[in-house]
């Protein structure tokens, strides 16, 4: 599992690795070369921190025996929901987002602690708006998205089917 640990003593709002023992499964391996079946990252929720997250993530993804439709997919959906918690989870810059994804089913979640996102919130782009478009693209290229957002942060889930299940059963 690719795992990035904060600072100790920097305050992330997340649970320490002890107090979630037991929580993660553990990471199955392909034949041949070794590449872990989960990716986990917690960093700031800055711009330039998303796009690191971006560059570990596609890297992680190349070692996978995944089309490049899917791969292409899964980085284009997670970015647009990294940016999103750099943009607007944290209104006074300070915050971490938190990037899991696991070679089951293709899935990856994305969590920040931040301010949530309004209910109130249409999920359509507007034509004189900044913001829309990323939960609008989230949804047109996963298989199933869902939003799970409130004052303790938001957590974006994404699943895709594996590609050799689309072709058998297309949406």
């Amino acid at each position: 599992m690719y795992r990035h640990t904060p600072e100790t003593g920097v305050d992330t709002g997340e649970k320490s690795d002890a107090d979630q023992a037991g929580t993660t499964a553990p990471g199955h391996v392909a034949a041949g070369p070794v590449v872990a079946s989960t990716f986990e990252e917690l960093a700031p929720a800055l711009p330039n921190e998303m796009a690191g997250l971006r560059r570990k993530l596609i890297h992680w993804l190349n070692e996978l025996p995944l089309d490049p439709d899917s791969t292409h997919d899964i980085t284009l959906a997670t970015y647009e929901a990294l940016a999103n918690v750099a943009a607007h989870a944290y209104p006074d810059g300070h915050g971490w987002a938190r990037l899991q994804a696991r070679r089951v089913g293709d899935a990856v979640t994305v969590t920040d602690t931040g301010c949530g996102i309004k209910a109130t919130r249409p999920r359509v782009a507007g034509l004189r708006t900044s913001g829309g478009r990323g939960l609008l693209l989230i949804d047109q290229v996963t298989d199933q998205s869902d939003v799970d957002s409130g004052t303790q942060g938001t957590t974006v889930r994404m699943t895709w089917r594996p590609a050799a299940l689309r072709e058998a059963h297309p949406a």
